[in-house]
C-alpha cells in the first residue's frame, strides 16, 4: 500500500496461530489457537512525532508532565500518549481521509504480526541482542546477552524488520492495542477483540527502558487508558472506508 499521510502499511495475510507463551510461564499468557479470517494492513513502523504533528499540531502533550523526547527527533515514535489521546488523533485522521479509515490493532492482530509465523520468544529467535532491537540490554536474562542501554527511543526503522517487513515490534516503545485486558481462554477463538469494557487496556512489545523479557512476542502489560508513559506509543491499521 502506498504511503498515506506519511504512513506506510504492510499487508498481513489472514491465518491461524497459537497466541500466548509457548514456555507457559504466566497464567495471563495461556497458549490458545486464534483464527484471523481477514487480511489487514498494519503500520510498517510506529507512528512518529512528525506524523502525529501533521494531525495534532506541535503543541506539547500533557505540559504538566511533558515527554523528555519532545522535538528531539521527528522520526522518533510519538510517546507520552494515552489511549484517549489516540482516540482523538484517530477521529481527526479519519475525518481527513476520504478513502481510508484507521484504528488500533487488536491484541491478536498485533501478536500475529509480531510473531510473523514464528513460535519462539522473539520473531528473531529464542534470544534478543542489541543489534536487533532497542531495549534495556543492561538487564541480563536468559533472553539476552548483556549489551548497550541507549537510554532513549531511536528513529523508527533503525533495526532489522521481522520476516513480514514490520519494524520495532520488539522494543523501542510499548504499543497500545484496542483490547481491554482479560485473561485468555484456552479455547480456539476467531477474530478476538477482548471484552466490551474493563479497567485497563493492553500494551505490547516492550520498550527502550525495559529488558528483553518485556519485548517477547507473547508479553502482555496493562495500562490505564487515561494515563501515558515516556515509553508508550502505537501503530495503526488502515482499512478502506465502505
Amino acid at each position: 500500500m502506498e504511503p498515506i499521510l506519511g504512513m506506510e502499511f504492510i499487508k498481513i495475510k489472514k491465518g491461524s496461530f497459537h497466541m500466548g507463551d509457548y514456555e507457559k510461564l504466566k497464567d495471563s499468557e495461556l497458549l490458545h489457537e486464534v483464527n484471523i479470517t481477514n487480511d489487514y494492513w498494519l503500520g510498517r513502523t510506529e507512528v512518529t512525532q512528525a506524523q502525529w504533528q501533521k494531525i495534532m499540531g506541535d503543541k506539547t502533550l500533557h505540559p504538566e508532565k511533558p515527554s523528555p523526547f519532545h522535538n528531539v527527533n521527528p522520526d522518533f515514535p510519538i510517546i507520552s500518549v494515552s489511549f484517549y489521546d489516540i482516540e482523538l488523533f484517530l477521529t481527526r485522521l479519519n475525518d481527513l481521509s476520504t478513502e481510508f479509515q484507521f484504528r488500533l490493532p487488536t491484541e491478536a492482530e498485533w501478536e500475529y504480526a509480531c510473531r510473523a509465523g514464528t513460535k519462539t520468544p522473539f520473531s528473531y529467535g529464542a534470544v534478543l541482542d542489541d543489534s536487533l532491537a532497542n531495549y534495556n540490554a543492561n538487564i541480563n536474562s536468559k533472553y539476552t546477552k548483556k549489551g548497550t542501554f541507549l537510554g532513549s527511543p531511536t528513529p523508527v526503522g533503525s533495526y532489522p524488520p521481522n520476516q513480514w517487513g514490520l519494524f520495532d515490534m520488539h522494543g523501542n516503545v510499548w504499543e497500545w492495542v484496542s483490547d481491554w485486558y482479560a485473561p485468555y481462554t484456552t479455547n480456539k477463538v476467531t477474530n478476538p477483540t477482548g471484552p466490551l469494557e474493563g479497567q485497563e487496556k493492553v500494551i505490547r512489545g516492550g520498550s527502550w527502558y525495559f529488558g528483553a523479557a518485556n519485548a517477547k512476542s507473547s508479553n502482555r502489560r496493562t495500562h490505564e487508558p487515561n494515563l501515558w508513559g515516556f515509553s508508550i506509543g502505537f501503530r495503526l491499521i488502515c482499512e478502506r472506508k465502505i
